[in-house]
């Protein structure tokens, strides 16, 4: 975890899949990229994902440069505006970054107009504690730009040791069109009942099936 030395509220999360976390409020401007504990001068080349969470609702202008092996831009739906310029731009097209986000939020606007490929974002579906095998699941809606959705599980369990974890995890393809028709109550019907509240009550999730069925209706 590093610290925007510009502004407090600025935490990056890194991980070693190569994506990269912001969190925060309001506008990230160029200076945010300047982190403690300090790491390499080009630390930002490090990672090839960069995900812009909730609270944050802007990217001002120089910020995105200082990220220039990003393939992947994930913005949350409180961000409102992308600053570029006309090098930018042209730097994006040239690496076929694609922007990950909602539907209907700015993040596919922006893709639409700076001719760059959208694909929805994962959505996290619900954590599920199996209390009679010790076990802790993440489990995540994940969309592809090749191959079918899937729903995919991280499992945790304890270790052969103390202070040791084991588990696993696996993915569950589902079909391209799993949505077609599928109402919040029938998708979390696929689902442990004890898992029924948390799923009922995911926005994101209902967002996602409300919109990707109103598109193929106006599709027709």
């Amino acid at each position: 975890m590093y610290f925007s030395k510009h502004n407090e509220k600025i935490v990056y999360i890194n991980h070693y899949s190569g994506l990269l976390e912001v969190e925060g409020e309001g506008t990230l401007c160029k200076d945010d990229a300047e982190v403690w504990p300090t790491m390499g001068r080009n630390w930002q080349n490090e990672y090839d994902t960069l995900s812009v969470k909730e609270g944050i609702t802007g990217l001002g202008e120089g910020f995105l440069e200082s990220f220039p092996k990003i393939r992947c831009l994930i913005l949350s739906r409180t961000v409102e505006s992308v600053a570029t310029t006309p090098e930018l731009n042209k730097s994006l097209r040239k690496n076929k970054v694609l922007i990950r986000g909602e539907y209907n939020t700015f993040a596919e606007m922006f893709a639409k107009e700076k001719g760059l490929m959208f694909l929805h974002c994962d959505i996290h579906l619900a954590d599920d504690d199996i209390a009679e095998h010790y076990e802790h699941d993440i489990i995540t809606l994940r969309f592809h730009t090749k191959g079918a959705p899937d729903i995919h599980y991280d499992c945790y369990t304890p270790g052969s040791s103390a202070g040791s974890y084991g588990g696993g995890e696996y993915a569950r393809e589902l079909p391209v069109d799993f949505y077609v028709g599928c109402s919040l109550e029938q998708f979390a019907g696929n689902f442990p009942e004890r898992l029924h509240e948390q799923l009922t009550s995911n926005d994101m999730l209902r967002r996602f099936l409300e919109s990707a069925n109103s598109r193929r209706v106006k599709k027709k």
